[in-house]
């Protein structure tokens, strides 16, 4: 905890792998949380543009329409829905004092993968691959494809793939720096809550949806 709020005063500092994964120990607190529900709201709207759904923790799904405000609504549950049991899990394995902004910012940042997410699934080559592959494997169907549709959907679906293990890392790394937590205690913990937030994150969307 004192490392990320000693950080916190310099955020010039850094190479830019320490920059891409671990940011945390250059900014925290209100700072960070800012800067990561900035760019959930950016990765909300450029889905909204595509109909790109973060429908889960680590989901992503292409194809329904919704309104604006629902996009946003994904992000925010998604975040919420691990952040919240990572603090309650710090405040009982933890020996450092916890400060719950630490926790939700860095968290939140922890997310930013998922921007470059938004903007890879954005053409409408995915869509179209999408619905063609639904077709085929659902109905035996086979739809008119473009060679072109299936090599943008392949490229989209292999940074979907590497943003999901990057932005894994983050959530990890956010944990162990804002909580002060190492070893055997911050993994098992982690796993834990990580497999929890995707089945909650999945309810609470299904239940808004409904």
């Amino acid at each position: 905890m004192n490392k990320i709020k000693e950080s916190g005063k310099n955020m010039s500092g850094g190479s830019i792998s320490q920059w891409l994964f671990n940011p945390f120990r250059f900014v925290a607190g209100y700072k960070a949380l800012l800067l990561g529900l900035g760019i959930m709201l950016i990765s909300g709207f450029i889905g909204s543009l595509g109909n790109t759904h973060f429908d889960g923790l680590l989901d992503v799904h292409t194809g329904m329409e919704a309104p604006l405000w629902y996009f946003f609504a994904e992000g925010i549950i998604d975040w919420l829905s691990l952040a919240v049991p990572l603090f309650f899990f710090a405040l009982i394995v933890s020996s450092s004092s916890l400060r719950m902004i630490d926790v939700f910012a860095t968290q939140a940042l922890a997310r930013w993968p998922y921007l470059l997410v938004a903007v890879a699934m954005l053409p409408e080559a995915n869509r179209r691959a999408g619905a063609y592959l639904m077709a085929k494997f659902t109905t035996g169907i086979s739809l008119a494809v473009n060679v072109s549709d299936m090599f943008i959907f392949g490229f989209a679906i292999i940074v979907v793939i590497f943003m999901a293990i990057w932005m894994v890392a983050l959530m990890y790394r956010a944990y162990a720096v804002s909580c002060n937590i190492k070893g055997v205690k911050a993994i098992i913990t982690f796993i834990v809550s990580i497999i929890g937030a995707e089945a909650l994150s999945k309810s609470l969307i299904l239940l808004l949806l409904q």
